[in-house]
């Protein structure tokens, strides 16, 4: 074999993975479609990262019958170079799903195939390997929670903060510092941060707090630029070989090992497996595709918020995570998220708005972001049909229902926090915008309702494991990033234990 293990995809659970099985001794090979996005005239540019999607995968799909090119991670360290960093950990309640939805979810479905005591451990270790600066894990209700202090506090609240921490306080909510991957000490306080590369790397990723470390120290390599095709099976039920061509090129070349590691995400995930022609017992291969039906509420103020020159994504709160007295339904959790930019307003902007308008307008402004637990929908899905990607996806009347709840909760918010206009907006209105995408190649007990068993090995194929967010039954009221993570320390652990 050329190597000992091969993991498709760099972002947060190839990465993960890579590092954990690199320091156990393994000869790893890492292989990325994307490149490395390092020039400075492109990371930190609105017009390059979101307008021209410079760090967005440019696949040719079809998304509900309609050519579409989604905000969908396309670079080394996939969703982890371009993400918000907030390292929450889901409730344990969010591994028993049935009891929210007990009318919504086959019985399958109604609990994990693992427990959140069987991850705990590795959040912890995830935390610490990502470097998660937070305040005080008692403070976060609803959630899981560390039982020791993080290791670094975040710094203090921005003036904005304090203010709009007050509001919510006295509105009966209790607010507070996110829990973030990023390393306080050396960033630049960049007003925004999701959606572009971090200059000094400063925030964490799976490139500098994993890869970059295992290549330099346990003699990893990554090929980036490389696209991996499909698996090719021995006599045997192993994979034996992987088929992959540059991105540039035609020419189709192979590699062997004796581990595979399909980390490409929700969407890149199936496809392989599909283009493999694995997976498919269970007919759920590439179904079941989610996203959180997330709720955006943006709030202008008649005076400037600092939002354009400072970091002010510093509060969250978890009070309607379960529902409220009036609401009980389960939704998820709140935080504070920067507008992108003044062209990302002028874009998005249910009317024409001139850019020295919205550049007015960004000054202004603040944000509240909010995740809805999507629930699974075979009809929700990922196929490959004579090499064109399509994809369906469609929320239901219930994810809607819940979103436009919280939506006005959000809005009623910002208007006591003294916004003079307020704007929102649900996923169901905008279907670029696939944050936290999860399912499609999901785990379990039974290999008749999923396509991995519980440690993400394949079901009919022994040295095959799926470690992205497609591994995940539900999509839980939080991002899905720090399980992402634990569980492919988890599962990685495994691998060393059992003599892979």
């Amino acid at each position: 074999m050329d190597y000992d293990v091969i993991i498709i995809g760099s972002g947060a659970g190839g990465g993960s993975a890579a590092y954990n099985l690199a320091k156990s001794g393994k000869k790893v090979l890492i292989i990325e479609k994307g490149q490395r996005l390092k020039d400075p005239d492109i990371i930190q540019s609105e017009n390059e990262m979101l307008i021209n999607r410079a760090g967005y995968d440019n696949r040719d799909l079809q998304l509900n019958k309609k050519k579409s090119f989604l905000y969908n991670s396309g670079i080394a360290g996939g969703g982890s170079s371009l993400y918000g960093a907030v390292f929450l950990r889901p409730s344990p309640q969010d591994f028993h799903p049935g009891q929210f939805y007990p009318e919504y979810l086959p019985d399958h479905l109604k609990h994990w195939p693992i427990s959140y005591e069987e991850l705990e451990p590795y959040y912890h270790l995830a935390e610490d390997l990502y470097n998660v600066f937070g305040e005080k894990p008692e403070a976060i209700e609803h959630c899981g929670r560390r039982v020791s202090p993080y290791a670094t506090s975040p710094p203090p609240l921005e003036p904005i903060n304090k203010t709009i921490k007050t509001v919510l306080f006295d509105d009966g909510l209790s607010p507070f510092h996110l829990p973030l991957a990023i390393n306080f000490d050396t960033c630049l306080r960049c007003p925004t941060c999701p959606g572009y590369c971090c200059p000094n790397e400063s925030r964490s990723s799976s490139l500098n707090r994993c890869i970059d470390l295992a290549m330099r120290e346990y003699g990893t390599e990554m090929w980036t630029g490389v696209e991996a095709i499909k698996f090719i099976r021995g006599k045997s039920n192993r994979i034996n070989t992987l088929v992959y061509r540059k991105s540039c090129s035609t020419k189709t070349d192979h590699v062997s090992a004796d581990l595979f590691i399909l980390a490409a995400g929700a969407i890149g995930s199936p496809i392989i497996l599909q283009h493999s022609k694995l997976g498919s017992k269970s007919d759920q291969l590439g179904r079941n595709y989610m996203y959180h039906a997330g709720v955006f509420s943006a709030g202008f103020f008649a005076r400037q918020t600092g939002a354009a020159s400072k970091f002010i994504k510093q509060l969250g709160w978890t009070d309607y995570y379960f529902g409220t007295n009036d609401f009980p339904h389960k939704l998820g959790y709140v935080q504070m998220l920067p507008i992108p930019g003044p062209l990302s307003i002028k874009k998005e902007a249910p009317v024409y708005v001139p850019l020295s308008l919205a550049a007015f307008l960004y000054k202004r402004s603040i944000a509240f972001a909010a995740t809805v637990e999507d629930l699974p929908d075979p009809n929700n899905r990922v196929e490959l049909h004579n090499d064109q990607v399509n994809i369906h996806h469609q929320f239901t009347e219930y994810d809607i229902f819940r979103s436009k709840y919280l939506k006005k909760k959000m809005s009623r918010l910002l208007r006591k926090c003294g916004a003079s206009v307020v704007v929102g907006i649900t996923s169901d209105r905008n279907q670029t915008h696939t944050a936290h995408q999860v399912g499609t190649c999901r785990f379990g007990n039974d290999e008749k309702t999923s396509v991995l068993d519980k440690n993400c090995r394949l079901h009919d194929a022994d040295n095959l494991f799926v470690l992205d967010g497609s591994f995940m039954p539900t999509s839980l009221g939080v991002g899905p990033a720090l399980t992402i993570i634990a569980n492919a320390l988890r599962v990685s652990d495994y691998l060393v234990k059992e003599g892979f």
